[in-house]
């Protein structure tokens, strides 16, 4: 059937000039904030003119407050949901009973090790720092994770300007269309000499290897292809690669993914929106007028410390001096000199009043509070340790919309397609036959996703407290509590790896075995117990035994009521 993207008589590279195109117009009504945002706080990621090689200057930035405020939501954000020091996900199942089955586990518990060791090796850690700080400053990071024959996989960062999304209707990236300037030699190098053109051939030729041109690079969905064939050209996902007129209009490269490779999560999609809003969008307002404020504060201060001055025309060419400590001569018949030409009073501890307000506004809008909530914190000290972390909690929640978003869009297609280019290069251990058909689930267990779920910890830590002093009154009230449930559960909730708890075969043996021990015990005990009597009754049966065979001893029979 023929493609409803790409009709027939349009070549390939007429079709993606097209689609650009297209996705450019979606684009343009973004790029003035964006432009300002990168002015203001942090110009190094983004590039939207398309001959631009360095990232614009700070000459705009006086006040450092958006630029701190996005490095801190940048680490704070990388440190509490992927830092590389402690686990942050773990492969769990839906059948809670098979999860805890010894194989299924053990197979979970080292799948988590190679993925972990992977991400390790690559710069996806590197790559994720990065994109934390778009996802604050722009409203979406996009990073395309593709597979590398040293390290697994490799994810390329793109920076905004640079590339352009659609998402499908369920807010997914699933097309992307990139550019980027490669020298001449680069181009070679990757594409090969027989596919790069003979215009691109020619300036190898000439050695003009660090001439440089625009590769364009598209990522989209292929709308037609055969399943049955498994060539680069029918994957799902196609990844093609072209220069334009000044390269002599050559596609280099026709090939595919078996997986979206698009990692592209956004802050705070609004409606059916391509681009997202951000938290430096908001605070964006406050961070311009603190340079107006600062420039204005300096200037203050430069007049009180240097006014402008006037004088009388006899002194202009004289030579005269402002320095401290200096003379200057000049016939004066006024007697009064140099003086300032205007009175400057301006307030500035009222200024910094203000821009202080100002800088807490544009922290606050951008998150910085949060993750510094503990340090900054004012006014009464949290009194004992559950207060302080329900305080933490209090505003680490703040995130939880965001959180979800990262999760859907970044940790979890990471994680899926990191699984899946494992298992096709045969890195994974094999799934033992209980697996077979069963879908794995991923669970985050970093910093901030354990504090989303204190909430329900913190239920269960009072729940069992209002047992325990209950209890005292009427101890029959623990009857009620499952502690294997309870134990599972609090240490699912907290991230606990799977080994620190024992198989429940195991425990179901030691607790058999135990009740065992107890119950021989007890019949030790009551046998201890009985054996004297029993030596006692012994012993009266033999003396009975004697009286009867001895004659003497009828007295003593009827003196113990015993008839002959």
């Amino acid at each position: 059937m023929p493609d409803i993207f790409a009709p027939v008589a349009e070549t390939q590279i007429g079709y993606h000039r097209r689609r650009l195109e297209e996705l450019k117009q979606i684009r343009q009504p973004w790029e003035a904030e964006w432009r300002e945002l990168g002015e203001f706080i942090e110009p190094t990621r983004i590039r939207l003119h398309a001959r631009q090689e360095r990232p614009s200057s700070r000459r705009k930035i006086i006040d450092s407050t958006g630029t701190f405020a996005y490095n801190t939501l940048k680490n704070g954000m990388h440190s509490g949901l992927t830092s590389p020091a402690r686990p942050w996900f773990k492969l769990s199942l839906a059948d809670s009973d098979l999860k805890k089955f010894g194989p299924v586990k053990e197979y979970l518990a080292k799948v988590e090790t190679e993925m972990r060791r992977v991400f390790r090796q690559s710069n996806v850690y590197n790559a994720f720092h990065q994109g934390y700080g778009d996802l604050g400053q722009f409203g979406q990071s996009c990073g395309l994770l593709v597979e590398d024959e040293e390290k697994t996989v490799r994810m390329m960062q793109l920076v905004h300007g640079r590339f352009w999304l659609a998402r499908d209707h369920k807010g997914r990236a699933t097309t992307c269309y990139r550019t980027f300037r490669w020298s001449v030699q680069r181009i070679v190098e990757r594409f090969g000499w027989k596919n790069v053109g003979t215009r691109i051939q020619s300036l190898y030729n000439s050695s003009k290897y660090g001439d440089l041109l625009d590769v364009w690079h598209a990522v989209e969905p292929r709308t037609t292809r055969d399943p049955s064939k498994i060539d680069k050209r029918n994957k799902p996902f196609l990844s093609n690669y072209w220069l334009d007129s000044q390269g002599g209009n050559v596609l280099l490269e026709q090939s595919g993914f078996d997986e979206n490779p698009i990692i592209a999560p956004a802050w705070e999609l609004s409606d059916d929106d391509h681009y997202s809003l951000s938290p430096a969008m908001v605070a964006l307002a406050d961070i311009k007028m603190l340079q107006k404020e600062q420039m204005t504060k300096l200037e203050g201060i430069d007049k009180q410390v240097r006014p402008p001055m006037t004088g009388p025309l006899s002194m202009k060419n004289n030579p005269s001096s402002l320095l401290p400590g200096s003379i200057t001569y000049a016939d004066d018949p006024t007697g009064k000199g140099y003086r300032a030409a205007m009175e400057v009073n301006i307030s500035l501890g009222e200024l910094r009043q203000d821009i202080q307000e100002v800088q807490k506004r544009a922290e606050r809008a951008m998150y910085a509070d949060l993750f510094f909530a503990i340090t900054n914190m004012e006014g009464v000290q949290p009194r004992n340790q559950l207060e302080l972390t329900q305080r933490k909690e209090e505003q680490l929640l703040q995130l939880g919309p965001v959180l979800e978003n990262v999760y859907g869009a970044q940790l979890e297609p990471t994680i899926d397609r990191t699984f899946a280019v494992m298992h096709r290069r045969g890195e994974l251990p094999p799934p033992p036959p209980e697996l077979h058909g069963v879908n794995l689930e991923v669970e985050y267990t970093s910093m901030l996703a354990q504090a989303q779920q204190a909430v329900s910890t913190g239920a269960i830590e009072r729940g069992v407290g209002f047992l325990g002093q209950l209890a005292a009154a009427k101890p029959d009230v623990l009857d009620n509590l499952d502690a294997d449930e309870t134990a599972g559960l609090y240490f699912d909730m907290i991230g606990a790896p799977p080994s620190v708890l024992r198989d429940p075969e195991d425990v179901k043996k030691d607790r058999a075995a135990r009740a065992q021990a107890q119950q021989q015990a007890a019949q030790a005990e009551m046998m201890s117990q009985v054996a004297p009597a029993m030596n006692q009754g012994a012993q009266a049966v033999q003396v009975l035994a004697d009286a009867r065979n001895n004659e003497s001893g009828s007295g003593l029979l009827e003196q113990l009521g015993i008839g002959g």
